[in-house]
């Protein structure tokens, strides 16, 4: 249970970091983690620009807590659901699109063949030497551009089946989502697999109509080029664990 989480806040981290940019400088964002007390810890999220230049390298710039980027999701999908035919459709498609050309799925069948070859020809190699036919040097070498070439083949041939199911698991997660928003049911909890699959980017921070620094605004660009927005994240997170948050 313990690796099971560790490993889904190693995935978290990764996505958010690749995901996540500074509204005032365009960098990424870094993960820290802050002391809450003196026995517990929360991870934040900041400016890489702030954090490795200095804080007036990018002076608007303010450490947002997780689990606010999180609930301000949460929030964002609330807005989505209700604008469901436009946008998670759009997402639906595109994946049953990548599922439908099975590019892939004919290169993995390719590369098992190109590896069975290879591993026939190391075999009768191994023949050739035991009957005296090769030398040993001439051997070795072969031998060792073969195992090259197998170890190429099998990372290519791993790489893809690993996406493919990717391809597949978000295929069923976002159908499951779909029966989910058909039944006027809202998402509850943060779920990673629907973020990656709907979200482009979350920019972090930005201004208000009168030109004012807002460092808690987010911005969910959507794969469907659309974009929700969050005003105020801080203070909606604030209020929905206050139970004060209108719908």
């Amino acid at each position: 249970m313990q690796a099971t989480g560790n490993r889904e806040r190693y995935t978290r981290q990764f996505t958010f970091s690749s995901m996540l940019e500074c509204g005032y400088c365009g960098h990424k964002l870094s993960r820290r983690t802050r002391h809450q007390t003196t026995t517990t810890k929360k991870p934040v999220w900041q400016c890489m620009n702030a954090t490795k230049n200095g804080i007036d390298s990018c002076p608007n710039c303010k450490a947002v807590d997780e689990v606010i980027i999180e609930n301000a999701f949460l929030e964002a999908f609330r807005l989505l659901a209700d604008n469901f035919d436009d946008v998670l459709q759009s997402v639906l498609n595109t994946i049953e699109d990548i599922l439908k050309d099975d590019i892939e799925l004919k290169r993995v069948k390719q590369l098992e063949k190109d590896i069975s070859s290879i591993e026939s020809k190391k075999s009768r190699l191994t023949d050739l030497l035991i009957d005296g036919k090769i030398e040993q040097e001439d051997y070795d070498e072969k031998k060792l551009s073969f195992q090259r070439k197998l170890h190429q083949l099998t990372e290519e041939k791993a790489y893809l089946e690993e996406n493919i199911g990717q391809q597949k698991n978000i295929s069923k997660r976002m159908s499951q989502l779909r029966q989910i928003l058909e039944n006027e049911d809202a998402l509850d909890e943060f779920d990673r697999i629907v973020f990656e699959s709907i979200v482009e980017k979350v920019i972090v921070g930005g201004y208000d109509e009168e030109g004012n620094p807002t460092p808690y605004k987010l911005t969910f660009v959507l794969k469907c080029d659309q974009t929700l927005k969050v005003d105020n994240a801080k203070a909606d997170y604030r209020a929905n664990q206050k139970g004060t948050k209108v719908s």
